[in-house]
């Protein structure tokens, strides 16, 4: 059903206002602040005529309307407006991810920090997947006969450090000549097809007898997680507290529960990448059982111009969204530039040695 314009501006009255106060809204509330300039009697038949197509409904406990999730979406493809954030908001999240480095794990832990303490809500911030990312080159520092570590750095400036235990005979001479074969054939490579060529390297390797070749992808097999899996940042799940409509213990339980349980709710944000851009989708369209009462808006952050991970914020299907939008857009293309800039930085270092 597509609403006329009153019927809109009624709706739109009634959803503006439930975002803003969390209570019911009445017809003579939206009398007075829409632009209708209609009585609350004509508002009310209004209201049924939403009522009845399930854009508005009505708690048992009050006879004000709230607007339903189909409501909020209607408003939110049609009539939103988006709030202007504060010019030195770009700079403050530059200089709080800046001050962890380029690692990766450092960074995006601290953008999902960073997002939450802005848009005080549940924030998350999901990784890239290890077959979206390349090798760049790896070193081998030895802290002891027998204990090594490996710093793998990724295109993009990224990096994963690993302590590996090793053969207490492997000297640091021999860690530079298994960095430097690894990086010859290696480079540019996705870690998911170095993972690949690895598996079926190695038992060449001891077919040959060639004890080098051998421990040089041993050890690269241990550097790195031999898996696909992705990690997700959560911050902020106190605010769950926080929310005045969050009163019902069970579905709290099932909210904490789903953010322990990172398998599912990495599928559940995997719906999220469908889209190039922002999303923003609701639970009850998606069926999400434990996220019923909420939405998740996220957007993808990328390296150089490939997607590989997402910001996102659960909150309350009558959050802010004028504001917490653009907040998670803006983290989302800093993220995207910081890993840029830090591929460029690298590409240049690269060349001038």
């Amino acid at each position: 059903m597509t609403l006329d314009q009153r019927q809109a501006d009624v709706l739109f009255t009634i959803v503006r206002n439930y975002i803003q106060s969390g209570q019911p809204v009445g017809s003579r509330t939206v009398a007075r602040q829409s632009s209708l300039n209609l009585s609350p009697a004509s508002i009310r038949n209004i209201m049924a005529d939403l009522a009845e197509e399930k854009y508005i409904e009505q708690p048992h406990t009050s006879a004000g309307r709230i607007p339903s999730t189909k409501g909020i979406r209607y408003y939110l493809d049609s009539k939103l407006d988006l709030e202007l954030l504060p010019g030195g908001l770009e700079e403050t999240i530059k200089s709080s991810l800046s001050e962890v480095g380029p690692d990766l794990t450092n960074t995006l832990s601290q953008a999902s920090k960073v997002l939450s303490s802005l848009s005080n809500q549940i924030s998350l911030v999901v990784t890239p997947s290890q077959k979206n990312i390349r090798w760049k080159h790896i070193d081998f520092i030895l802290l002891r006969p027998g204990l090594v570590m490996s710093i793998l750095v990724m295109e993009g400036g990224m990096m994963q450090n690993k302590v590996v235990n090793v053969d207490s005979d492997i000297s640091a001479d021999d860690l530079v000549k298994f960095s430097n074969y690894l990086n010859d054939h290696y480079q540019g490579k996705t870690l998911q097809q170095v993972r690949t060529s690895i598996v079926s390297q190695m038992e060449k390797a001891r077919r040959q007898f060639d004890h080098l070749y051998q421990n040089a992808l041993k050890l690269a097999r241990e550097s790195f997680d031999p898996g696909n899996n992705r990690q997700v940042y959560v911050d902020g799940t106190h605010y769950l507290f926080q929310d005045t409509d969050f009163t019902d213990l069970s579905k709290m339980r099932e909210v904490f529960r789903l953010l322990e349980e990172r398998s599912k709710l990495l599928k559940l944000l995997d719906n999220t990448l469908e889209s190039d851009g922002l999303s923003i989708l609701m639970g009850q369209e998606q069926d999400w059982e434990e996220l019923s009462d909420y939405a998740v808006i996220s957007s993808p952050y990328s390296l150089q111009d490939d997607s590989v991970g997402h910001v996102s914020i659960i909150g309350p299907t009558r959050m802010n969204y004028s504001r917490i939008i653009p907040t998670v857009d803006l983290t989302a293309r800093i993220l995207s530039q910081i890993f840029r800039e830090l591929y460029e930085n690298n590409k240049d270092s690269s060349i001038n040695t």
